[in-house]
């Protein structure tokens, strides 16, 4: 049900607008005195509210200053008997949704409020989303190098900067881009990611500028470039280290100039687009070998942003477990409660070569293999063995004997984790006795 305010001094006008609104399937509340409206606010949710102009004991300019400040979501509809110019453009600057003058045009006065109620339910669904949005990107962390990514997205996100964000593969600069992108004026308009090194270097300007039909061989029909697409928005340009040189000179002059050249159009367009490119290279090493242009570098780095590798921010890793393991129960309908110490303690332990991205894939896996509430150190073992990223051994890269060293080594050292450095049921475990169990613990560097 839509419900409306209306603030007026004349009970006669309230009886005749609350009949008028209730025909359009309105709900009405009416105040005579415009000093109970703010209470009533902290009450009740009003999708748009028709205020009086000239009252006695409040004015309704005032009122109005007060509900904008407060309430600034809310539409006010400003409605006086003496209609003056300046009276509807000082309102309008105030904040009012629109002005209207008494005993004028019924049509608009209904249209005007249906205007304001559904300028008042986009926003809601708007803000719904992107709550939405913001939850399912989130970021997670309390280290101090986390927080001052945190930091930065907070003041960099309002602006029209560009942004470049390093980090290794795995680390969340996507997550980072969507966190300013959200955080941004321009969260309503469009995101657009490109990873610029899964386009065929014969296709990247057409991918990001667009062609006309019959431009070139291939060009069966008019094709909207990703600049267009993400104008008033958001181009994340992921991978931008893989961009080939040629390219590289067509960006820089988007950057420059503000405007496309589509293939096959005579005239360059212009476009509004906030740029934020990510990598995982050293561009600095790059412009050094000749692979990247020191002027487009200069043009993405107004603001950099690193994120730390996950080895370099371990005490993140108990929330990030938390966090993946209750989203990750809900995905596969497991009533996953929580890890055993154990099990932390071996995710501590470890390096994490593949970042975050490996962290959620081990406890995926976790997940996926359990048959109990909390996750064991043994299902994070041999998660961690099958989602391991280090090079596979081969003939070329060690010997059978080194290989079989390294895996004995592995083996033990998961199993004294996994028995919380118990060495008696360690050896029994390993099936030999614990002296022999304590010499190899001091060849592999592992006794405590």
């Amino acid at each position: 049900m839509k419900r409306i305010l209306a603030v007026d001094d004349d009970p006669t006008f309230l009886s005749h607008i609350t009949s008028l609104l209730h025909l359009q399937n309105y709900q009405v509340d009416t105040v005579t005195d415009p000093r109970k409206v703010m209470p009533m606010l902290t009450e009740t949710t009003y999708q748009c509210i028709l205020l009086d102009v000239k009252m006695p004991s409040l004015d309704g300019m005032t009122l109005l200053e007060k509900i904008k400040q407060q309430y600034p979501h809310i539409p006010v509809v400003m409605i006086s008997g003496q209609s003056t110019l300046t009276i509807a453009v000082d309102s309008i600057k105030i904040g009012a949704f629109d002005f209207i003058e008494k005993g004028g045009d019924t049509d608009r006065l209904l249209i005007t409020i249906k205007n304001a109620v559904d300028r008042f339910n986009w926003q809601q669904e708007r803000s719904r989303l992107l709550q939405e949005l913001m939850e399912q990107y989130q970021m997670i962390g309390q280290s101090p190098a986390i927080q001052k990514i945190f930091h930065q997205i907070e003041t960099v996100a309002p602006t029209d900067a560009k942004v470049l964000i390093t980090g290794e593969s795995g680390t969340g600069k996507e997550l980072v881009a969507r966190a300013i992108h959200l955080r941004s004026n321009r969260a309503s308009q469009p995101y657009i990611k490109v990873n610029c090194a899964a386009i065929p270097e014969t296709l990247i300007e057409s991918t990001f500028f667009g062609h006309r039909k019959g431009s070139f061989t291939g060009a069966y029909r008019d094709q909207t470039g990703k600049f267009e697409e993400a104008n008033g928005g958001t181009l994340f340009l992921d991978e931008i280290g893989e961009l080939p040189l040629t390219a590289q000179a067509k960006l820089l002059n988007v950057l420059q100039e503000g405007e496309i050249e589509k293939i096959g159009f005579q005239r360059p367009q212009k476009v509004d687009v906030r740029v934020i490119a990510a990598t995982n290279k050293d561009l600095q090493q790059m412009i050094r070998e000749g692979k990247f242009r020191e002027d487009l570098f200069h043009r993405l780095n107004i603001i950099h942003i690193h994120l730390p590798p996950l080895r370099e921010r371990k005490e993140d890793i108990p929330l990030l477990t938390d966090y993946f393991l209750k989203q990750l129960s809900e995905t596969y309908n497991k009533a996953i409660q929580g890890i055993a110490p154990a099990a932390l303690q071996l995710m501590m332990q470890h390096d994490w070569p593949g970042n975050i991205r490996m962290l959620r894939h081990v406890l995926e896996k976790a997940v996926i293999f359990s048959n109990s509430p909390t996750i064991s150190a043994e299902e994070i073992a041999l998660a961690l063995e099958i989602s391991s990223d280090a090079e596979k051994p081969t003939p070329l890269n060690t010997n059978l004997a080194t290989y079989l060293e390294n895996m004995e080594r592995q083996f033990i050292y998961y199993t004294m984790i996994i028995t919380g450095g118990n060495k008696a049921r360690a050896a029994k475990l390993l099936g030999i006795d614990r002296a022999t169990l304590w010499r190899k613990l001091m060849r592999f560097g592992l006794a405590e």
